[in-house]
């Protein structure tokens, strides 16, 4: 027998086992190939008419053409997102389950809970960001001041006085106004509430001095002369609220207050399947008429980073608020 020649019989067994061996190496390829070859489920870890629900809806039917399969948002809200964030992290890591949320799920709640079950840092994959929501400062409008400055002036002419008002402890709204008094050195008692809808009743009752929220909630009262707009909390003016300075301009420099939403994975989710899902975020948030639709709600667009970019600022961001709502003293068992 020439002795660079196998046996029949063990040539074919190992022939069957390099076989074998390629097509579980190969499975995962092609299943990555093809994704995704069926309905992506997208959660919104919030109830259904916020701004995280209407900006998902709007992304999500962008995402749906461009990969050529239904994207379905499921609304699952309870514990300040906790609920459908922990839904996301203990799903299959196969692409078809994804979390569209906020800057409080990422990193305000990992301040504000003390026994959160997951870490949104190691637990989930970014996909990419969305949107900056940014805060608007507002007054009644029969509050006693025409600028920011003034209103300074009124909080600290009267210490213990006046009065803000959040959606819940550890919200943006909260932790935004907590960071606002402690930049101005103002006494400032802060009232929480169970969500926007009840701040906005008694803040345009006069019963409340001041919040800060989301154009999108404090806009339609602001045109309707309502409340007064002091200050936006970013370093440029907003589209649908031009006339509006930012604080920089209004004599507070350095302040800026927001929130975020952006697009998770569960960790394991296959990188071609990131790269197609963070891709094809990029060609909807890049879609002009997308853009200028979240622009008029006073929403603004990110501009376009790399996956590693965006896992970068978003640990920026836990460095910088995680300790601001400690210090707030906000805590939720």
């Amino acid at each position: 027998m020439n002795s660079f020649f196998l046996p029949r019989r063990l040539a074919c067994g190992l022939l069957a086992a390099a076989a074998a061996t390629l097509s579980v190496v190969s499975a995962p390829a092609l299943a990555a190939d093809n994704y995704p070859s069926k309905q992506v489920r997208v959660v919104v870890p919030f109830p259904p008419g916020g701004n995280t629900d209407y900006v998902a809806r709007q992304i999500t039917e962008k995402m749906s053409q461009s990969l050529g399969q239904t994207f379905v948002i499921e609304n699952k809200g309870g514990a300040g997102g906790n609920i459908g964030t922990e839904q996301v992290v203990r799903a299959n890591p196969d692409g078809y389950t994804l979390l569209a949320s906020t800057l409080s799920t990422y990193a305000l709640n990992a301040g504000l809970y003390k026994n959160l079950s997951f870490d949104a840092r190691t637990d989930l994959e970014p996909i990419g960001l969305s949107i900056l929501v940014p805060l608007v400062l507002v007054v009644p409008s029969e509050l006693p001041v025409n600028n920011l400055q003034e209103f300074i002036k009124l909080l600290k002419d009267n210490p213990g006085k006046y009065d803000y008002g959040s959606a819940g402890n550890g919200t943006s709204s909260h932790i935004a106004a907590f960071l606002f008094t402690k930049m101005t050195g103002t006494d400032v008692s802060h009232i929480p509430y169970r969500g926007t809808g009840p701040v906005m009743t008694d803040l345009l009752a006069g019963r409340l001095t001041f919040i800060l929220d989301a154009p999108s909630i404090v806009a339609p009262h602001i045109e309707s002369g309502k409340l007064k707009p002091l200050a936006i909390a970013l370093p440029e003016r907003l589209k649908s609220l031009p006339d509006v300075p930012t604080m920089d301009e209004a004599g507070l420099p350095g302040y800026e207050a927001y929130s975020w939403n952006a697009m998770w994975a569960p960790k394991g989710t296959p990188e071609a399947a990131l790269d197609k899902l963070h891709a094809s975020l990029a060609e909807a948030m890049a879609d002009p008429e997308l853009s200028g639709k979240l622009e008029q709600a006073g929403l603004v667009t990110y501009k376009p980073m790399t996956r590693a970019e965006v896992k970068s600022y978003m640990q920026e961001q836990y460095e910088k608020w995680v300790p601001l709502v400690k210090e707030s003293g906000a805590q939720v068992e």
